[in-house]
């Protein structure tokens, strides 16, 4: 009985200690509290403060597009409107503001937290406005959810709900596993919070921050950046272990018409009784198209370190014209394990990319949304030596030489006169044709006055090189290398005005950049003169990942005026591959059929010939405002072709077909591209769809199975 005691006492001893080093361990796997003092304030804030467009150094009001948001005026506000925004206090007495980089432009502080850790906003409104804090991507009880609807909650559940002038919150958020990136997720998933009341006036008034959630042991030990490196004063120091720098921008078309001051800001009008809120331009001089609050390159401070690697958060918000294809010119990126330089965004959406830039010097960043560019939703980016040594260029490849010009063509959108899908005439009555290639009214029909690339097989530009398939239609040649190569571009413009070529995907030097902004560095390839040439030299440092597939697809356009010049026509297809995957005659190995397909709408209305083809094809009727008129040139082409024009997509059953497909314009550019008949492979899946935005690619593999 004592022996049994004994035991039975060692046994409960034993259970202790395991339920103590049990416990012990689970508080080592506990995350820790991340503390932020927020206040919410109410300032001025300037889209442009420079007072000017640093895309091309002219002041606002000298500026064709910036003159539009940015002028003030007896009844406009211009680039000064009163916002509400979320700021970070460095303790509870909330009397001085935490530091922040300036290219967070209007945005609330950033907010990170790992797995396990919980968030912790003390929250004071400063505002004259009752306003809350609502996150995305964490969990949190009822009562700190921040969002104003009628959950059933009541008293305690609701005062997180709305804070009201002068009051304060604490909000508690959770970053529970099941809310923390998945193994393949990036190591720090983007989010945002905002106030949510009435969220989109809330949000359009200035109130939205960025969150982010991340894996264990990738931040450091400080909510605070890290003193005491060696780098520039103007490049910002890393809160994280993974990476050298993270960057957050928020793509949106403000819509200060919706914003809960406009009334306030009507006032900082001269004349603010004679402003008319009903009128359409008054209402278009408050859609600001900005990065983080900033236009037309206003946007602050990005600097980054050559061969160091950079997480870049982005996401949109707003509403259905909110589609953004953000372009990192000069660099590439790699996005979910896939090469690219261009990230695409809709509402509420967030991407997360890494780069390691190997380019010195400063780049542009765009949105490649034809609207969004001209209005300004464009920034800068710079990359410094910090003293760092990157990998060394990559060696061992071709020069591949192309000689390519641009030439002014009369081309027309379905040469066989009929809707062969349907085998009727384009012009019959009522028909959907008739709308695009009727005449009566002014209309100008089915023939364009454009401008196309076309491929030349030496520099002398006396014999045109074949094309390589019928099926490009107006694209220019397909321009083919390998990770490695150099490509040589000889260009001759036997057009009437500057045109360019600019490439994604790869590598140059400045002189050889094919698009045109103030950096202090002289482009003479942005604007080759009619009659002249210029040869371009891009090297392919970056190729498919591991993750792509052998060969990826990129544009290549005319830069100098990208929105006018592409709708002209000057645009072509790049392929970038693998090494080893391109075969002697430039095709891809182990591939039977290629096939480059462009989808977009090609608004002739924004060409620069578009005054010549009314000249040539309108007629006294003819009104450019007119809304049918206008209508009735945004063609919507497959590779310049409508209406099943297009010839050359042929191949046979069993064959191995690569797919590469392209998207370019404007929002209305959201294409969902249907094979019928036959399955692909995109990425691993299988699929009979795609979906493409400007500037963006895809490609799939097939192996059709059934003829017809």
């Amino acid at each position: 009985m004592v022996w049994e005691m004994a035991r039975t006492r060692s046994l409960g001893l034993f259970a202790s200690c395991l339920l103590l080093l049990l416990c012990n361990g689970a508080e080592g796997q506990r995350g820790r509290e991340r503390v932020y003092y927020v206040g919410i304030i109410e300032d001025l804030w300037d889209y442009a403060p420079s007072g000017k467009n640093l895309l091309n150094g002219e002041d606002i009001e000298n500026d064709e597009h910036a003159s539009v948001f940015l002028e003030k005026g007896p009844q406009r506000i211009g680039s000064v409107y009163k916002k509400a925004m979320y700021r970070q206090y460095t303790d509870a007495t909330y009397t001085h503001l935490a530091p922040r980089p300036a290219w967070l432009g209007f945005l609330g502080p950033i907010l990170r937290a790992e797995v396990d850790d919980v968030i912790v906003v003390h929250l004071k409104n400063f505002a004259t406005r009752p306003y809350s804090m609502h996150p995305h991507g964490v969990f949190y009880e009822k009562n700190a959810e921040g969002a104003l609807y009628p959950d059933g909650t009541s008293n305690m559940f609701k005062m997180d709900d709305s804070v009201p002038p002068g009051g304060s919150y604490t909000y508690r958020w959770e970053v529970r596993p099941e809310f923390a990136p998945t193994d393949d997720d990036a190591n720090c998933l983007t989010w945002v919070y905002h106030s949510h009341m009435n969220a989109p006036r809330e949000i359009s008034s200035g109130l939205i921050g960025a969150l982010l959630t991340c894996k264990k042991g990738i931040l450091k030990e400080t909510n605070d950046t890290v003193q005491g490196q060696t780098k520039p004063e103007s490049v910002e120091e890393s809160v994280r272990n993974d990476v050298d720098q993270d960057v957050f921008l928020m793509f949106t078309i403000v819509d200060e018409n919706m914003s809960l001051y406009l009334e306030e800001n009507i006032q900082r009008c001269s004349d603010p009784d004679g402003v008319d809120q009903e009128d359409p331009d008054f209402q278009e001089s408050n859609l600001m198209h900005a990065i983080n609050g900033y236009m037309f390159g206003n946007l602050p401070g990005i600097q980054l370190c050559q061969h160091r690697a950079v997480a870049w958060h982005l996401f949109g918000m707003g509403n259905e014209v909110d589609i953004h294809s953000a372009f990192f010119h000069g660099n590439t990126l790699l996005d979910r394990g896939h090469r690219t330089d261009v990230l695409s965004l809709f509402p509420a959406t967030f991407a997360t990319a890494e780069m390691v830039p190997k380019a010195m010097g400063k780049w542009l960043l765009a949105c490649q949304v034809n609207d969004h560019l001209q209005a300004g939703m464009q920034a800068f980016y710079e990359v410094k030596s910090c003293g760092s040594e990157g990998s060394p260029m990559l060696t061992g490849g071709v020069v591949r030489n192309y000689y390519v010009a641009a030439e002014k063509v009369l081309w027309s959108y379905a040469p066989s006169g009929k809707d062969l899908i349907n085998n009727v005439n384009l012009t019959e009555a009522d028909s959907a044709s008739e709308v695009f290639f009727g005449k009566d009214g002014g209309r100008i029909g089915s023939h364009y006055q454009k401008v196309i690339y076309k491929e030349y097989t030496d520099n002398t530009f006396t014999t045109i090189k074949p094309p390589d398939s019928q099926h490009l239609g107006l694209l220019g040649p397909v321009l083919r290398a390998e990770e490695g190569d150099t490509l040589s571009v000889t260009f001759m413009n036997k057009a009437d005005r500057n045109y360019s070529i600019q490439p994604h995907g790869l590598h140059y030097d400045k002189r050889f950049q094919g698009s045109s902004y103030e950096d202090g560095v002289a482009k003479p390839g942005s604007h080759v003169l009619p009659g002249e040439n210029f040869t371009y030299i891009w090297q392919v440092q970056e190729g498919p990942s591991s993750s792509d597939s052998p060969c990826i697809p990129y544009l290549y356009y005319s830069a100098t005026d990208p929105a006018m010049d592409t709708n002209s026509g000057l645009v072509g297809p790049l392929l970038v591959c693998k090494k080893g995957a391109l075969g002697v005659n430039r095709t891809q190995n182990g591939v039977d059929r290629e096939f480059f397909l462009l989808f977009s709408v090609m608004d002739e209305n924004m060409s620069w010939y578009l005054d010549e083809n009314i000249k040539l094809f309108g007629s006294s009727d003819t009104d450019h405002l007119d809304e049918d008129f206008m209508e009735s040139n945004k063609m919507h082409a497959v590779n310049g072709l409508m209406y099943g024009n297009l010839p050359g997509l042929e191949m046979c059953a069993g064959d191995k077909v690569q797919w590469y497909t392209f998207g370019l314009g404007t929002e209305v550019d959201i294409h969902g591209v249907y094979f019928e008949g036959n399955t692909f492979k995109k990425q691993s899946t299988t699929r009979d769809t795609l979906s493409l935005f400007p500037h963006t690619t895809a490609t799939v593999a097939m192996q059709p199975d059934t003829p017809g």
